[in-house]
């Protein structure tokens, strides 16, 4: 029997997103497990977990957390628990794949999915975002994952999302994240001013420079230019900003000069320094 090309592709289109539809529910419930799982074996040593990145933002984020594409999950501990943490969980079952000099642990999990277990969101020497200050901040959920864990303040979600735009050099192509940002501000109920004064105090104050107006220009999001403007004076911050939004347009997504500019939007020219030294270390240490 023969068929015509356009209706093997109208047949063929519905079952892949049918696939496409499946794997990302089971991805997602799968994340929550995980999330749920690792936080129940660290409350025995009394650990807090707060769940970062993907497997909070499908929640908070989303009418079907299945919209939100997984491919890992990401956690939080407090440095001085990192070592315990590891142990517990490969005393239970979970195996170190990854562990670098600084910076997450990675390991292998029966979920089906690796987890990332962070001492902090930032290197040390890029941002301020400090995670004991995290946890002070946080709240306490039990319903989210069937577990005790830590959820992080929208504030701290919005900083931690800004940052990470520019640490990762994306620019105006990467709609989803730009997306992102946009909806956090959602879920924050202060004013501007209030936002402006925490991103500076987390060492954002440049990178929100090159990021805010990327949110407001691409999704029409109004909230982040009236953050953006409340923002203090800094010719230096404004001239660098303004150098990464011309030099990253349709730039390799992995680029020296792309890492060069990333580093660049730090709180200031000494800690780009800084956090970029420490980049490459780590990416020459890494196996």
């Amino acid at each position: 029997i023969y068929t015509e090309p356009d209706e093997i592709s109208r047949v063929q289109r519905p079952t892949a997103d049918r696939n496409t539809a499946r794997l990302r529910a089971a991805t997602s419930m799968a994340a929550d497990a995980l999330v749920g799982d690792v936080a129940r074996r660290l409350a025995e040593p009394g650990i807090r977990v707060m769940p970062v990145k993907g497997a909070l933002l499908q929640h908070w984020l989303y009418d079907d957390p299945t919209d939100r594409p997984l491919t890992d999950v990401d956690l939080l501990v407090l440095p001085q628990n990192l070592e315990r943490a590891v142990r517990q969980l490969e005393s239970a079952g979970y195996r170190t794949l990854l562990r670098p000099s600084f910076g997450a642990v990675v390991l292998h999990t029966p979920f089906g999915l690796a987890l990332d277990l962070h001492p902090s969101l930032f290197d040390a020497a890029r941002y301020r975002l400090r995670t004991a200050e995290l946890f002070a901040r946080s709240t306490e959920d039990t319903h989210l994952y069937s577990a005790h864990v830590q959820l992080p303040s929208p504030l701290d979600a919005y900083a931690h999302l800004i940052g990470k735009f520019g640490s990762d050099h994306l620019d105006g192509r990467a709609t989803g994240r730009l997306d992102e940002i946009a909806r956090m501000a959602s879920l924050i109920d202060l004013p501007a001013e209030t936002v402006a004064e925490h991103l500076v105090d987390c060492g954002m104050r440049r990178v929100s420079r090159y990021v805010l107006p990327l949110v407001h220009q691409t999704m029409n999001e109004p909230f982040a230019a009236k953050v953006h403007r409340s923002l203090p004076f800094d010719p230096v911050g404004a001239c660098i900003a303004a150098l990464a939004s011309s030099s990253l347009h349709n730039a390799p997504p992995v680029s020296r000069r792309g890492a060069l500019l990333a580093h660049s939007l730090n709180d200031s020219l000494p800690r780009a320094a800084r956090s970029g030294a420490r980049a490459l270390l780590q990416k020459i240490r890494r196996p």
